[in-house]
Order: C-alpha cells, then sequence, then structure tokens
C-alpha cells in the first residue's frame, strides 16, 4: 500500500465533517511507512488536489464533506471546539466556564449568547463564531479542571445573574456530584482573588 493509498484508508475512517488533523495522518503513515513529515504533507495536498470531497479547513485541519445544493457541507464546530480547545484523549487543557457553565448546572436561566471557554490554547487563532476563549489562572489539567469551573462559579466575573432558589447550594451539590476534592478548591483558590475563598467557605458550610 503506497502512501496516497494509506492517506485514503485514514481519511476515509472518519464520519463526515469530523475534523481530521495533517498530524495525525502523519503519524499514522509514519507508523507503517518509512517516510517523514514533509513528504507526507505533500501527499496529503496532491490528495487534496484529487478529491473535492476532502476540504482543507486551515492549515493542518480537513474533513470530508458532502456536495449539498448550497455547496459543500460545513465541518463539524463542535467537535472542532472539543479539539481544539478541551481536550483529547490524552489531556484535558480547557472547560466551559461562565454563563455557560451557569446555565448548564442550574444557576441561571440566562442563555449566553457566547460559549465561554478557559483554556491553555487560549493564543490559538479562532475563526469560530460565537466563542469566547479566556487564559486560565493556572495551567488546565485533567485533574484540576473541575476545581477551576467551581472556583469560577464562585468569582463570577461576568456579573452572571444567579436566579436559582438557592445559589450556594447548586455549586454544593455540583461539588458533591463531581467528587471535587474540598482541599482542592481550597489550594486553587490561591490563585483567585480572597473574595473566592470566602465564598468557598460559605458553600462548604452548608
Amino acid at each position: 500500500m503506497n502512501i496516497i493509498e494509506l492517506i485514503d484508508k485514514y481519511v476515509n475512517k472518519y464520519n463526515i465533517g469530523t475534523p481530521i488533523y495533517s498530524k495525525d495522518i502523519c503519524e499514522y503513515v509514519m507508523g507503517l511507512y518509512y517516510t517523514n513529515v514533509n513528504v507526507i504533507n505533500e501527499y496529503i495536498h496532491r490528495y487534496e488536489e484529487k478529491h473535492d470531497d476532502f476540504i482543507r479547513y486551515r492549515k493542518g485541519i480537513y474533513y470530508r464533506a458532502v456536495k449539498t445544493p448550497f455547496g459543500f457541507s460545513n465541518i463539524d464546530y463542535n467537535k472542532l471546539i472539543h479539539d481544539l480547545y478541551l481536550c483529547n484523549i490524552d489531556q484535558v487543557y480547557g472547560y466551559i466556564s461562565g454563563p455557560t457553565l451557569a446555565n448548564k448546572i442550574g444557576l441561571t436561566t440566562q442563555i449566553a449568547k457566547e460559549e465561554y471557554i478557559v483554556t491553555n490554547n487560549n493564543r490559538v487563532v479562532s475563526d469560530i463564531d460565537n466563542i469566547k476563549l479566556i487564559k486560565p489562572p493556572v495551567v488546565v489539567t485533567r485533574d484540576n479542571y473541575k476545581i477551576l469551573q467551581v472556583l469560577d462559579l464562585l468569582l463570577n466575573k461576568y456579573d452572571v445573574y444567579y436566579d436559582c432558589e438557592n445559589p450556594n447550594k447548586v455549586i454544593y451539590n455540583y461539588i458533591i456530584d463531581n467528587d471535587i476534592n474540598f482541599e482542592g478548591l481550597l489550594y486553587y483558590s490561591k490563585y483567585y482573588n480572597k473574595s473566592v475563598l470566602f465564598k468557598l467557605q460559605e458553600v462548604c458550610c452548608l
């Protein structure tokens, strides 16, 4: 099987619209064929030229599309956001915050116009509408992202109106339901202003 055939086999494993990353194609091909990244990227370019339904979204990101009466279908933006800003198989590097999270857990009925994402990848240029990328107070990991979510809710940086009956109880239930460690909350509260620590103490006393 030559390089083009390997690329074709890899690409066709993906559903229509699912983001396909050139780095993953390179890793796959190099695991089966003695070559280098530059050569594979050239073959990816050739493959793109010969397959109208293999579309380059932007550098390093492709997807399979279908032709519609209005042109080719779009990339799956939800999956793209997930991959770029939230997590992959190996690690977590971002999380949902702000009004989006507050609405999701029942603190507010307010529906955000933008999705607030706190991410280590906040410098990655986004051309996706209606998302707001935020720099985290500390590096986001699989072990701390839920802790940081809770502390963000307590800080309420974006002045979301918590219109539920008992906001502290909702936050407390979120802590319990997600097995979030109170010692961890206390530790990471040092990366926030002092008001968060006071609010955390109120929640812990429930």
